[in-house]
């Protein structure tokens, strides 16, 4: 990679480490509110697939990012697993509440799986960077800068989302 794309890729990934400080922090704000709901024990049945579930996501995400830009199987497969992933959530929120556990334990332990999950992702971010961004071919390093988005919150502006409808 050129030191312009790797400064580029530098800020991006500050941009995204700050915005998973901010989620992640929001989270423990949330589930400390609810603490009291929590125990040990289901806070890490809960806690540690959602760290491990965000490590091999965010392993895989890495990966296709070195696909090319206009990759179809990549786009659709990003937009499958964010889809899968609440649906996930809300089918164990809804069969948690009709077993009749309170509204406040599913939130704290919602709080918790986001927690865990923000810091799998975040972390397997970083780690997969390290270890192979510099070993990528020009090609694949300039797809994954491109791939690569400013944000978490906001992952995609209205001129990509367009540009996908043009095709």
């Amino acid at each position: 990679m050129k030191e312009a794309d790797e400064q580029e890729v530098y800020q991006k990934q500050r941009r995204r480490q700050a915005e998973y400080i901010g989620l992640t922090t929001f989270q423990i704000v949330i589930g400390w509110a609810v603490h009291d709901f929590l125990r040990i024990d289901t806070a890490l049945s809960v806690g540690i697939p959602a760290l491990l579930l965000g490590w091999v996501l965010a392993r895989f995400r890495e990966q296709r990012r070195t696909l090319e830009v206009a990759n179809k199987s990549r786009i659709l497969t990003d937009a499958l697993e964010s889809l899968l992933l609440m649906f996930l959530l809300a089918i164990g929120a809804s069969l948690s509440l009709k077993a009749g556990v309170e509204l406040l334990v599913v939130q704290a332990h919602l709080c918790v799986f986001f927690v865990f999950y923000f810091l799998g992702t975040w972390q397997s971010e970083v780690h997969w960077r390290k270890q192979f961004l510099s070993r990528l071919e020009y090609q694949a390093g300039r797809n994954y800068l491109l791939n690569l988005n400013r944000s978490v919150i906001f992952p995609y502006n209205s001129t990509f989302l367009r540009s996908l409808f043009r095709k």
